[in-house]
């Protein structure tokens, strides 16, 4: 009943404005100070935030900010598009394919969903509009591609989730790259096929000669080696996350240094923009922290976990709730806040039913990147209209088609584990 009553409370400050950070932290207080009184908020509130912030994993964080932050600004990505579109271009919807396969590797380089989705705004759908796509084609396929840069490592949601899990950090950034290509390649079968239903929908781009789209090839060597130095150094063991983020934020600030992209100012503000967010998702971390000991001293999961278990309730039928409960709370909560929420509660059950730590780390992701795109909250919708000022309304309005290529995936990933699983399982 305790238990209720703060989540309720939770939910209340939310919907009355509070940030979700400080609106965890002051229902976990709350619920400590009706469970243990003023002993149990002194015992935890006098290290435990300290701790928590001052974990050493946590450091890969801001270095994948970083590193978004700096791609974003040094616009790497425009290659990729273009080489994209030079070579896919002259088919119908080759233009939304070329913004899927960009969007990955924008995803490659930086780890953030946001910034992929606001640099991508500003590069695809000026091309795709000049072609003859509607604002709601456009914008709903830039705001779902965008979801690929937090499947596709460096993710910043699965370094929380092994953080908070204790699950292995480079195994789940090495898990999400089948399952992130499987998404492009879902999301690109999709737009030919949607292209075919609806005749007309997405316009023929120009066309280019053999040796334009060769020639378009040679400027990615930027991306190549941004894109590979996170995964090859985590895949081959050379690197632990921690390095392999700081090595890549390094590597980005130099090359796009060398490329003239960004200068000594565009650094500085990319350092500026990393502090504010990485303050924002580590006030969320601490809120979570005392939300969850108020979760561990009131033996919730253990009690919900016993309770199952005396219901004998099929492992399958659990799974799809917990699917549905995370599509519910993406519709009205930030990614990172639900992880941090929820995974005290939900992971000590998935693990009690037998599931695979990485490969439910990947399904989170994966219902973290539907949450993104759904309405009302649907962060990357909201920045596409941002960024290219267009009523929030024409991006959903698009996004619709496109979600039905992400829940196909999101099946794929539950119906075959494996897909998630066998990469890590074969690292040194």
């Amino acid at each position: 009943m305790l238990v209720a009553l703060i989540v309720l409370f939770l939910l209340f400050l939310m919907f009355a404005g509070m940030p979700v950070g400080f609106a965890m932290g002051v229902s976990g207080v709350a619920g400590l100070f009706l469970k243990g009184g003023p002993d149990a908020i002194l015992s935890i509130m006098s290290n435990a935030p300290y701790r928590t912030a001052a974990n050493y994993a946590l450091s890969t964080v801001p270095m994948f900010i970083f590193m978004a932050e700096i791609v974003s600004r040094a616009n790497i990505v425009r290659e990729v598009f273009t080489a994209a579109e030079k070579w896919l271009g002259r088919i119908p919807g080759g233009l939304a394919i070329a913004t899927v396969i960009a969007s990955a590797g924008m995803g490659a380089m930086s780890g953030s969903s946001t910034a992929s989705a606001a640099c991508m705004s500003s590069i695809a759908i000026p091309e795709m509009r000049k072609a003859g796509y509607s604002m709601p084609v456009s914008a709903g396929v830039v705001t779902v591609a965008g979801t690929l840069a937090i499947m596709i490592p460096p993710s910043i949601p699965l370094v929380i989730y092994g953080i908070v899990t204790e699950t292995s950090i480079g195994k789940l950034l090495i898990a999400g790259i089948i399952p992130g290509l499987l998404t492009t390649l879902i999301y690109s079968i999709g737009i030919i096929t949607w292209n075919k239903a609806r005749p007309g929908i997405m316009p023929v781009g120009r066309s280019f000669s053999w040796r334009e789209k060769f020639e378009s090839l040679r400027p990615l060597w930027a991306f190549l080696i941004l894109g590979s130095i996170v995964i090859v150094s985590l895949y081959a063991g050379i690197a632990t996350p921690t390095e392999a983020a700081a090595v890549g934020a390094f590597g980005a600030a130099l090359i796009s240094l060398l490329m003239r992209r960004v200068d000594l100012r565009g650094l500085y503000e990319a350092a500026l923009a990393t502090v504010k967010i990485t303050t924002m998702i580590f006030t969320i971390i601490i809120g979570a922290m005392v939300c969850g000991y108020f979760f561990t001293l009131t033996q919730a999961a253990q009690n919900m976990i016993g309770y199952i278990a005396a219901s004998q309730i099929p492992a399958w039928a659990i799974m799809g709730s917990l699917v549905i409960l995370y599509l519910v709370l993406g519709c009205i909560m930030d990614q990172i806040a639900i992880l941090l929420l929820t995974l005290p509660l939900t992971f000590p059950l998935v693990m009690n039913l037998g599931y695979d730590a990485i490969w439910f780390g990947i399904i989170v992701t994966k219902l973290a990147e539907i949450g993104l795109v759904t309405p009302p909250i649907g962060m990357n919708a909201y920045v596409v209209s941002a960024t290219v000022k267009v009523p929030l309304h024409e991006v959903f309005s698009g996004t619709g088609v496109m979600l039905v290529f992400e829940t196909l995936t999101l099946a794929l990933l539950m119906a075959f584990p494996a897909i998630a699983t066998w990469l890590p399982s074969m690292m040194k």
